[in-house]
């Protein structure tokens, strides 16, 4: 089934069974609900609907790990698979059908790298989404994107390109090659972490937030590891042909990202951050 028609048949109780808030429906009824926790952009919201009356909005759509995906098996990050169910949530996807083509666009609200992290995830082959890969682009909801997003929903939306090419337009934009990718998701997970155990000692409860550092580590190495391993230019170039070597490689690049383990971040105090 595509993107739409799988999106369309899923409902609040089903869809997200343990969250209290929960929207998949009319983008224009949820922007002016009371349920809207993205108002700042409404204005980008009216510009699509304006070219898209009938787009549809799902807000936290929930995505678990495979444990059957090859990719993870082999980035083999134990302490992802540890998180509850529902830990990993897609924000925001907006998505239409037109001309019998279905379409959508998924959000992060972090960073680009994290984007392409839940988009994997998303559509992994042996989970439900996994047919609708050639129908979803990866995007992150962020204000310095506002325009990037504009311009891609306008080609995507009129089919002057497809999600393939228009994914590969904003990979060159935004992580330019895959060495570069590596350097910023390095700097990006030991920020991640950095910030955590700065804040997880002052907290009472951190489990929310130990949960969402692991989450986001798993989805910056996941999004560097596949990156590395869709690249065809790399594999001729760099690994001659041989896909053995280009996986090794991805998963010596992935390994390359900085982690802090659960139970490092849980036994974490003042004194010893402090120390540190």
């Amino acid at each position: 089934m595509a993107i739409y028609g799988i999106l369309k048949s899923k409902n609040g109780d089903s869809f997200l069974r343990k969250k209290s808030s929960y929207y998949n429906g009319s983008l224009k009824e949820y922007i002016e609900s009371t349920e809207n926790r993205f108002e700042e952009f409404n204005t980008l919201f009216e510009e699509l609907l304006a070219a898209e009356p009938e787009l549809q909005v799902c807000v936290d759509l929930p995505v678990n790990i495979s444990t059957k995906a090859i990719s993870n098996q082999i980035i083999r990050y134990k302490d992802a698979f540890k998180l509850p169910e529902e830990t990993i949530t897609v924000p925001m996807i907006i998505y239409w059908t037109k001309d019998e083509a279905d379409k959508a666009i998924m959000f992060s609200q972090t960073n680009y790298i994290e984007a392409k992290g839940l988009y994997y995830c998303l559509t992994e082959p042996d989970m439900e989404f996994g047919q609708t890969r050639n129908e979803v682009l990866a995007m992150c909801l962020k204000e310095e994107f506002t325009a990037d997003i504009r311009q891609a929903f306008t080609n995507f939306h009129e089919g002057k390109k497809a999600a393939g090419a228009l994914q590969r337009m904003l990979d060159h934009r935004y992580v330019s090659n895959v060495d570069e990718m590596k350097e910023a998701a390095i700097n990006l997970a030991k920020e991640i972490f950095d910030e955590t155990q700065k804040q997880v000692v002052e907290m009472e409860d951190r489990t929310d937030l130990i949960n969402s550092t692991i989450a986001r580590a798993f989805l910056i190495k996941k999004a560097l590891y596949v990156q590395y391993m869709m690249s065809k230019d790399l594999l001729t170039t760099r690994h001659e042909g041989d896909v053995k070597k280009q996986r090794q490689f991805a998963k010596a690049y992935s390994d390359e990202i900085p982690i802090v383990s659960l139970s490092t971040l849980w036994r974490l105090t003042k004194e010893e951050n402090t120390e540190e």
